[in-house]
Parts: C-alpha cells; sequence; structure tokens
C-alpha cells in the first residue's frame, strides 16, 4: 500500500495578475506523493511554497492569482477540473491542510471542540452528540491533557502551542489520504515543535496518509521526511530522498542551504552564505534563475533556461552541470586554454 500513489502534481502553474504584470508564483512543478510517505518542500521565503499548496486545494484568490495550467491527481481525479461543490467535499475530508498561523485559521468567537466537530457533521455525517466526543477524542489524541475543558474554550484563552495542535486535530479528524502542513512548527519553541512533528509521526502510521511538509527548516526536513523537492523562484530546481540529499546534494543551491547550516562538530568562524537575491516573480531571466548567485554559472547558464533531468534513480536535478552540453562546453574550454 505504501507504494500507492495518493496524489500527483504535473505541470502545475499558478500565476498572479496586476499593474505589475504576471508574477508566476509556482512554475511548471512536478511531484508523487504516496499513501504513508512525508514529501518535503524547501526553499527560502517567497519560493512558491506556500502557493504550491494552496494551488493544490484550488485556495488560490481569484483575481488575481490562477491556475493556468498543469493537473492535480488525487486517487486519479483531477482537482482543477473539479466543480467549487465537488472541492468541498474533499477539503477536510479526503485532503486536509495545517496552516501556518492557527490563530487566523481559527475561528475566535467559536469553541475550538465546536470547530473541529462541524468537520465532521458536514464529512462524516456525525450526529451532534457523536461529532463532539470524536471532536473530543481528537484533541486528547493530538496530546492536550484535559481534552474536555479545552474543547469548550475559544482560541484566545489557549497557548500557541495548543492552538496548533487544534490545527492538527482538526485537519486529521476525518483521516484524510493527504495532509500538508505549511510551516506547521514556525514560531514554536522546540519542545512543543519536537512534539507536534512526534504526533504527526505517530497519526501517520496510524492512518497512512501522505504528508507534504511545507518548511524551510532543514532539520525538520531530515526528521520528518522521506522525499525533498527543493524550491527556488517558482520551480523545483532538485528531487532526492532525505537520505541522499544531505549526503550529496547537487544543485549549486541545494549545496548552499546545507553549507548555510552550522555544524555540530566542527570550529565555524562565519557560516556559509548565498550571495545576492532571488528574482522577482514579474521578471524571471531567460536562462538559469540561480545563476546570477551561482558560483559555477557559465555563459549557457544565463541565455537558456534548464530543464528538470533525471540524474540517476531517485534524483532529479535543475542543472546544466549535469548534462552533456555542460561537459561539451566544458571540454571546449580546456582546450582553449591548453
Amino acid at each position: 500500500m505504501k507504494n500507492e500513489v495518493v496524489l500527483e502534481v504535473k505541470n502545475l502553474k499558478t500565476h498572479f495578475i496586476s499593474k505589475k504584470g504576471i508574477a508566476k508564483a509556482v512554475d511548471g512543478i512536478d511531484f508523487v506523493l504516496r499513501r504513508g510517505e512525508t514529501l518535503g518542500i524547501v526553499g527560502e521565503s517567497g519560493c512558491g511554497k506556500s502557493m504550491t499548496s494552496l494551488s493544490i486545494l484550488r485556495l488560490i484568490p481569484s483575481p488575481p492569482g490562477k491556475i493556468v495550467d498543469g493537473e492535480i491527481l488525487l486517487n486519479g481525479k483531477d482537482l482543477v477540473k473539479m466543480s467549487n461543490e465537488e472541492l468541498r467535499k474533499i477539503r477536510g475530508n479526503q485532503i486536509s491542510m495545517i496552516f501556518q498561523e492557527p490563530m487566523t485559521s481559527l475561528n475566535p468567537v467559536i469553541p475550538v471542540g465546536e470547530q473541529i466537530a462541524e468537520a465532521l457533521r458536514l464529512h462524516q455525517g456525525l450526529s451532534k452528540r457523536q461529532a463532539w466526543d470524536k471532536s473530543v477524542e481528537m484533541i486528547g489524541l493530538v496530546g492536550i491533557p484535559s481534552p474536555e475543558k479545552r474543547a469548550k474554550q475559544e482560541p484566545f484563552q489557549l497557548s500557541g502551542g495548543m492552538r496548533q495542535r487544534i490545527m492538527i486535530a482538526m485537519a486529521l479528524a476525518c483521516t484524510p489520504e493527504v495532509l500538508i502542513a505549511d510551516e506547521p512548527t514556525t514560531a514554536l519553541d522546540v519542545t512543543i515543535q519536537a512534539q507536534i512533528l512526534e504526533i504527526m509521526k505517530d497519526l501517520q502510521k496510524k492512518i497512512g496518509m501522505g504528508i507534504i511538509f511545507i518548511t524551510h527548516d532543514l532539520g525538520v526536513v531530515a526528521e520528518m521526511c522521506d522525499q525533498v523537492g527543493v524550491m527556488y523562484a517558482g520551480q523545483i530546481v532538485e528531487h532526492q530522498n532525505s537520505a541522499t540529499l544531505f549526503r550529496n546534494p547537487l544543485h549549486p543551491y541545494t549545496q548552499g542551504l546545507i553549507g548555510s547550516l552550522p555544524k555540530l562538530y566542527e570550529n565555524q568562524e562565519e557560516l556559509q552564505i548565498i550571495e545576492g537575491t532571488v528574482p522577482s516573480p514579474y521578471d524571471y531571466p531567460d536562462g538559469c534563475r540561480f545563476a546570477e548567485r551561482c558560483p559555477f554559472a557559465q555563459k549557457m547558464c544565463i541565455e537558456k533556461q534548464p530543464e528538470l533531468i533525471q540524474y540517476d534513480e531517485d534524483m532529479k536535478v535543475r542543472c546544466w552541470k549535469y548534462t552533456a552540453q555542460w561537459q561539451e562546453e566544458s571540454s571546449s574550454r580546456e582546450m582553449v586554454t591548453q
């Protein structure tokens, strides 16, 4: 069952149209999520991680945003082509999301237990009593003490860690097949973060769901993820399994991200940095989008955009360095210098 594909995203493109022009927030994303697997999507702020997750759920504000191309196949059914009525039956039921900031995602004037129970009544057809009992059970399941008492409280009466656990309980109440976790541990202290990650892993084992874990924290990726997609400027620039990525990063951007991490057993006076800034989504260059910041960039990198190529089994990279054209050009340069 674990190898069964539950979600497949093909050539997903999400653009925003404004007076400044067209912002290509997500520009040709491809990935596969299998049942029981965790896929990490990493990259710096503004690279398109959250827009990818909102696109999958069809929650892009329109206007100005629009999915202009691609397929989002949940168990073979394309979410892009579904009506809003069909999507309402799927969101929160077959596919759920934990949003970045629980205080803005929860209704501030409704008890948290009632908010979870509402989803259960809508999607599972439970009675009011049954939904409430299941809601209390879910609150206890995510490690909140005195769940009966907490279920009757409103969000402002709970700590940040508890509110995030409520969001997890709400997302998992209907035992979804796919869970999208968008920076679920942001702004939480490390103790609470570790507890929440452990809760997610335990619940994944119990119900076998696939998880898309969106983060900029590579430490969390190493802990949580089976596969990793590295995003830069609206595109996936590298895709590997987690263990191999940290041992052998291929793309210069991935190498820079991993190189910027402090090393526990090394005496480092300064951390490595990636010079420069991300290009504007309104004005991406014709060539590689990382070329201006890349220490290996050549003329071909600036002139033409590389494709995401299969470098090895379970290893994909969007970089000219790993192509025959690069090898030919490198050989020509060596002959000239000789």
